[in-house]
Formats: C-alpha cells, structure tokens, sequence
C-alpha cells in the first residue's frame, strides 16, 4: 500500500506563464525530496503546447535530468491513471518515492478549437459529437427517466460555485443564484453556461511513497486505501443507457472492496457537467439510482451536508485544466483529510473519495483515501 506525504497546486484559470512554468510552480517546495521517479499526466501538450516528450522535458526544466519520468495521457482520467501508475512503481519497489506532476496549458485556444480537439477522443465516425451534446442529452434523459425537476441539475452548479468561492485556488470564485445558473447562456440545450467546467490552465503534484515510509516524511500522511479502474466502449451509438456509466460503477466497486470501507465522509467527482456529478453519486453508490438529484435539492450534498460532494467546487469552479485535475482532486483529498482545507473543510473528514474519468464515461479510476492504512 502507499500514502501521499506532500502535495501542491497552482490557482487554476487562465495563466500567463508557460506548461514548464507551472510545473515549476508547483512543485517547487517538492523537490527538498529525494524523487526517484516522476510521473507526468498530461493529454494534449502537443495540440496545445506544440510540445512532445514533456516528461523529459520536465525533469531537464527541473534540474532532474538522471531521474526516470514518463508521461501518462489518458484524456480527462489521466491524473486518476498516473496515480495508479505511481502505487505500481511503488508496490513493485522500482522506485521509493514517485513525484505525480499533472499538468495542461489550454487557454490559447479559442473554445471552439478546444472543443474540437477534446472530442478527438472520440471514434473518428462520431467526432461531430461533443462531450458538452453528450451531457444534454444525459439531462435529458434523466429528468425523463427520474420525474427531475429542471432546478435540480441546476443546484448542483449552485453547490459548487460555492465551495469555489471558498477555494483559493479555484479559476471561478463567484457564487451564482439558481436564476443566474438558469439565465445563463444556452451550450446544449437544456445546460448553461454556469453548468459546465470553464477552460483553465493549472498544475497539481503529490508526493508518493509506500506505507511504511510514510511516517518519516510526515506525521499527518495520507493513505491510499483502494484504487480500482475500469474501462467501457467509446463508441456513442454503443452505449446502452445516457443515465448511468458502466465504468464508474465498476470501478467503484473495485475500489471499495480494495479500500474495505463500507462508508465515507466526502467525494471529488468529474462533473465536467452538472448533470455527470448526479449521475455519478449514483453509480458510485451514495444514493439509489433516481434520487441523486433529491440529495441536491435537500442539501445531502453540501459543505455541511451527510455526504459532501465536491468541497473544491469540482471542475464546475475549480476548472479542469484536464491533465491536472485528477492529481488535483487527490490534494483536495489529502487537505481535507488533514484538516487543512480552511474555510471549505469537511466536519470529522477521515475517508475519502475522487472519480477521475476518461472521456465520456470511456473508463474511469476511483480512489479512496483515509487518515488510516
């Protein structure tokens, strides 16, 4: 098993520096470290950045230049993967301590061009699709399927721009009613403006060892109970149902039966859309199929509801600079669990969860977290 003993992140947004700047950044007070190994999740530095071989690219930027590193992109699941990558290394012995750096520069991109270039993820048959078209029509299908009122998906952007408000290193720290949410912009209809993550650059890192280390790095780790990884056809026309993902479910269940917890107290899900973060409570398994969007709405899901979702703000607020976001939803975790999260901190926050998924529902890696082995 292993723990992580140290982290950092940058604020999220539109950044003037470069993709090498920000890991700079944020791993500067991380590499006091003896690092014998880094991973770098990133998917789209050459689209963006016109960069390749950026795990090599980062060790020379980091003075690291004998130090094994390689990238890991496995789209919007990327961070949850090079974490999983980093326990192997571990558990195996190849390394002692894995430096997880994810990182992505995308905001030089006009929206239209990033959405195009995110969609390559896509079969090549069914690339006029979007993922923002994908998450219209799970709304749709769930507020048919469900008896969902409209407002319910919109609570969850709500919810989140809150936590947001409280993170310092959010891209969106505004809060917004359920009537701005509502009368913001149409993307696909029926979701808004306010209902999907913004464009963001950023960076995130977490500092890896294994179990019996832990201790010596720090007296507060955190440790990795149970990591669990599935995967399911990206292929639109083949997916069966637009209210449930197939990969998340399995992976959550992997996970939980790895971590041998039957409950936790918060989660960092993917809602790259409102409509996802509902559906995914409930393929996780913290409510009944049908009634996430009733947690919503009596504020089960809140800062200071029984099961608290998303505390940063998730990639509704905090961004989704897409390389870094699953390492960043592990630092939201090990801060929560540490009690360190300031004004957004999750009450008696022991065992957590984060959900980094892979395009739409493409695969998925779920990881639970507790101040225990």
């Amino acid at each position: 098993m292993v723990a992580i003993v140290d982290v950092g992140i940058t604020k999220f947004g539109k950044r003037k520096e470069n993709i090498f700047d920000l890991v700079k950044e944020v791993t500067e007070k991380l590499l006091k470290y003896d690092i014998d190994y880094v991973i770098v999740s990133n998917s789209y530095s050459g689209e963006f950045n016109q960069t390749s071989g950026l795990s090599s690219l980062i060790t020379t930027y980091l003075n690291l230049d004998y130090v094994p590193s390689l990238r890991v992109d496995n789209t919007s699941g990327s961070g949850g993967s090079a974490i999983l990558v980093a326990k192997s290394l571990l558990e195996s012995k190849e390394a002692n301590t894995v430096l997880v750096v994810g990182v992505e520069k995308m905001s030089e991109k006009k929206t239209r061009e990033v959405t195009k270039i995110i969609s390559s993820l896509l079969p090549f048959e069914e690339r006029i699709a979007s993922l923002p078209s994908l998450a219209s029509i799970s709304a749709i299908e769930y507020m048919r399927k469900f008896n969902a009122p409209r407002e319910s998906i919109a609570q969850v952007a709500v919810k989140n721009h809150y936590n947001g408000s409280l993170n310092p290193f959010a891209h969106i720290q505004k809060r917004v009613t359920l009537e701005e949410v509502l009368n913001s912009p149409v993307i696909s209809e029926p979701l808004r403006l306010y209902e999907y993550t913004p464009i963001s650059d950023g960076a995130a890192a977490v500092v890896m060892v294994r179990n019996e280390d832990a201790l010596s790095y720090t007296s507060k780790p955190v440790y990795i109970k149970g990591i669990g990884s599935s995967n399911y056809t990206a292929y639109v026309s083949e997916k069966e149902d637009f209210v449930t993902l197939p990969a998340v479910v399995e992976a959550s269940r992997k996970a939980f039966k790895k971590a041998k917890v039957e409950r936790i107290d918060f989660a960092e899900l993917h809602d790259m859309a409102t409509i996802l973060e509902i559906i995914q409570s409930e393929d996780i398994g913290l409510f009944k199929k049908g009634e996430g969007w009733k947690a919503v709405m009596e504020g089960l899901t809140s800062l200071d509801g029984e099961i608290p979702i998303n505390p940063s703000g998730g990639l509704n607020s905090k961004g989704h600079p897409i390389g870094a976001s699953g390492v960043a939803q592990a630092v939201e975790a090990f801060s929560q669990i540490r009690n360190e999260a300031g004004n957004r901190q999750v009450k008696n926050a022991r065992v957590g969860l984060s959900l980094s998924m892979a395009g739409y529902g493409n695969s998925a890696t779920v990881i639970i977290y507790g101040d225990e082995p």
